[in-house]
């Protein structure tokens, strides 16, 4: 899944994808070596396991290699399942859908829904890049909130080609191992799309807010996510979701509930699955984690 730093983990994956976004930092400190718990857990029902993962959309090439733990689990799956069946992401349809959703149809201009405030700070922002400000103009607040980001990623060297899903994606593919997909890329987007234009404008003056700060936070969060700190994840992934009540179930809670049947059923198959999904949507209380735990699983981090 990025907006701000915050927002980055918990975004669909065709959003980072699409819009070329990512999490870490390529200058983050590669930690792995020194890691005693990857971001990885092993779901016991019974005799049967599965391997849930939580996934950085997008890594340095310092993050690799992945520790054994991640490997071992991978080896021993039968199928992938990711939030996106990552073909889907990848065709030539994808990017396009995007735009068709990001953009007014109906005459109404970016800075004519946003406050004028708002219309200033995104138009210093652009000015840095030397984007024209006609560029923006048709863009719908959420589509201007990844495009910001989208740059900003480019600027510090980010490369989605090189997250956690499109690692395991690939490696899947040459293996010749069922790939499966809990959502599609259209409903991702129209997670953006269907939130109420005040919603979308305050995640956009978030974004605009964190980005100054974007490369320390980026290299702190994916040396957590390495150590596979979960305390520390939980607390700086969901600690800006406070404001943004609806963001939250739209984003994190309704879409963990709407996975849990697909996981279960995965659950059953004769070889282990092994599940990537962002890793904002492992932890706190309404994470698959606990819901995991409480429907009597037992999960035991790696």
């Amino acid at each position: 899944m990025f907006t701000n730093t915050r927002w980055a983990v918990r975004l669909p994956a065709i959003a980072v994808v699409a819009a070329a976004l990512a999490l870490c930092s390529g200058s983050a400190a590669q930690t792995t070596a020194a890691a005693s718990k990857s971001f990885l857990w092993k779901v016991h029902a019974g005799t049967k396991v599965l391997y849930l993962a939580g996934s950085v959309h997008a890594l340095g090439a310092d993050s690799y290699p992945l520790s054994a733990a991640f490997e071992n689990a991978f080896t021993a799956s039968g199928t992938l399942m990711e939030e996106i069946n990552l073909a889907e992401a990848e065709s030539l349809t994808a990017a396009p859908m995007l735009l068709a959703k990001g953009m007014y149809a109906d005459g109404r201009t970016f800075d004519g829904v946003v406050s004028k405030e708002t219309a200033a700070l995104v138009a210093a922002r652009l000015k840095e890049t030397g984007l024209p400000l006609e560029m923006i103009r048709p863009m719908k607040p959420w589509m201007v909130m990844l495009m910001l980001t989208a740059l900003e990623a480019q600027k510090a060297g980010l490369d989605a080609s090189l997250g956690l899903d499109k690692y395991f994606y690939d490696k899947a593919n040459a293996a010749r191992k069922p790939v499966l997909g809990l959502e599609t890329a259209e409903s991702q987007i129209d997670r953006f799309d269907k939130m109420p234009e005040t919603v979308q404008e305050q995640m956009l003056r978030s974004t605009l807010t964190e980005l100054e700060t974007a490369n320390d936070s980026l290299k702190s969060m994916v040396t957590m996510w390495q150590r596979g700190d979960t305390a520390g994840l939980e607390k700086t992934m969901l600690s800006s979701f406070g404001p943004y009540k609806s963001a939250y179930a739209s984003l994190i809670v309704e879409r963990n509930r709407n996975w849990m049947p697909q996981i279960e059923a995965c659950m059953a198959k004769t070889l282990p699955c092994f599940v990537v999904v962002g890793a904002a949507h492992l932890v706190g209380p309404d994470g698959l984690l606990t819901l995991l735990r409480q429907k009597g699983y037992r999960v035991e981090q790696q």
